[in-house]
């Protein structure tokens, strides 16, 4: 009667205090809502929720029907009032309508209707990534992590590492360590990729080997300095040493490539490089290898390239001789007619040595060298060796 008599404001009074609220349903709310409003006065409806307003709580549905015009007049200050006052029931719709004007705010409305995907969903796109993982944790819900962090590295690939490291900071990571990686792979983030696990392989554990490989893999085919300060800073000890060393010798690293080998056959393939290894290494490196291992890789380097490689062979023989024989030695510089190298070889253990051989090979090797200084000066001052021998020598030369 009173809708009839187009008394709205008695309408409203008497419909928000019938006992029991037996008034406050969809039906109310769809007759208020159908009468038109008179130009510049408060809308029968909004009289209508203004007075439950007063009252306490609206319920769900009044909740929603109050926001829809209030939203759409842009007054969501109205709305941070009621929620901050505790007005309106939340739910799911209302956060779904919210968002639309302010995505912020409607956090508040599905944090209060308690919907952890939504949360989720608004933490990540007002970029709170850090409190996704908070938030999971104390409501115990599980989010979709590796979809989480495709979606922020879409964004943001810095937050994204950031939130990666997060989900694995604790003993039990949030998500398998493969599957973050391939993300990272998927936008070939590479740089983020190495830091983020730089951090999670740090404790070098053996199960982590196949993780530790791709790490080297991705830096040496895309990043080779990474990749040598990484095996230089020696953390890691389980990833695939024979397949890492191939890829250092590819990118021209020869030298990690040499540290990982093992098989005669590599070793002798990168070890005549030497304008790419630094001399002082290699010198050091011949100490690890077998006495027939180093005079292989002699010949393997004097046979590539004797210019280029004969003067660090000669400090290796000089270094190594004891072990590796003088015999042995001279044999080799003489299979390559290499008096330079018998003469430089020999004078650095001649005036040290007893052998008679060493001291006539030398006369040798400084007559075919020109120099005849040399010779003059062992010949006068060394009692090792033939007299009658060198005589027969220097006659014929």
């Amino acid at each position: 009667n009173l809708f009839q008599s187009a008394q709205y404001q008695e309408a409203a009074k008497v419909a928000a205090s019938a006992p029991k609220g037996i008034l406050r349903t969809p039906q109310t709310i769809q007759r208020f809502q159908q009468v038109p409003s008179a130009a510049g006065a408060t809308s029968p409806l909004l009289q209508y929720f203004g007075i439950l307003l007063d009252k306490g709580q609206l319920n769900k549905y009044e909740s929603l029907e109050l926001c829809r015009p209030v939203l759409q007049q842009g007054r969501k200050q109205l709305l941070e009032k009621w929620l901050k006052e505790d007005k309106l029931e939340c739910c799911e719709e209302l956060g779904d309508l919210v968002k639309a004007a302010d995505p912020t705010l409607a956090l508040s409305v599905y944090l209060r209707a308690n919907v952890p995907q939504k949360v989720i969903q608004c933490f990540a796109e007002t970029g709170q990534f850090q409190k996704i993982i908070l938030y999971s944790k104390k409501v115990g819900f599980t989010p979709d992590y590796i979809f989480l962090l495709r979606n922020i590295m879409r964004i943001n690939p810095e937050q994204g590492l950031q939130f990666g490291q997060m989900m694995v900071a604790d003993d039990e990571p949030l998500a398998d360590l493969n599957q973050i990686v391939d993300v990272f792979m998927e936008f070939n983030l590479i740089q983020q990729c190495t830091s983020f696990l730089l951090d999670a392989l740090k404790n070098n554990r053996p199960a982590e080997g196949p993780l530790q490989t791709r790490l080297l893999e991705m830096n040496l085919m895309s990043a080779p300095q990474v990749a040598d300060a990484i095996l230089g800073n020696q953390m890691f000890t389980h990833y695939d040493r024979a397949h890492v060393a191939q890829l250092c010798e590819k990118a021209g690293l020869l030298q990690r490539a040499l540290e990982h080998y093992t098989d005669l056959y590599d070793i002798k393939r990168a070890v005549v490089h030497t304008h790419l290894l630094n001399p002082e290494w290699l010198v050091t490196y011949f100490g690890s290898l077998s006495v027939e291992d180093s005079i292989e890789c002699l010949k393997a380097m004097l046979t590539a390239n004797i210019r280029q490689n004969l003067q660090v062979c000669v400090q290796i023989a000089s270094k190594y001789h004891e072990q590796l024989t003088t015999d042995s030695l001279i044999e080799l510089f003489e299979s390559f007619k290499s008096y330079e190298g018998l003469f430089y070889f020999l004078g650095s253990i001649v005036n040290f040595s007893q052998e008679q051989d060493v001291h006539f090979k030398y006369i040798q090797a400084a007559c075919k060298t020109g120099q005849i200084k040399e010779v003059e000066r062992i010949c006068r001052e060394s009692n090792c060796y033939d007299p009658e021998r060198v005589k027969n020598f220097l006659k014929e030369a």
